[in-house]
């Protein structure tokens, strides 16, 4: 939803945010979209998204956004 702005408003950090959080519990797809978005990306909102999730998988998903 974030990577096209589906209902939401287009956000390619949330978006790799959700596809990396997706990837680490083994979703192949969640993976590959990761790069596609990733690609899209400066170094440092990649940075930004790896410490969102981060924050978000250890708050058990209540601080995600």
């Amino acid at each position: 939803m974030y990577e096209f702005g589906q209902g939401v408003a287009q956000d390619y950090v949330l978006a790799h945010m959700w596809f990396n959080i997706s990837a680490a519990s083994g979703n192949v797809r969640g993976s590959a979209l990761r790069w596609i978005i990733a690609s899209m990306m400066t170094p440092a909102a990649i940075e930004e998204v790896q410490r969102r999730a981060r924050v978000c998988m250890a708050s058990n998903y209540q601080d995600c956004g």
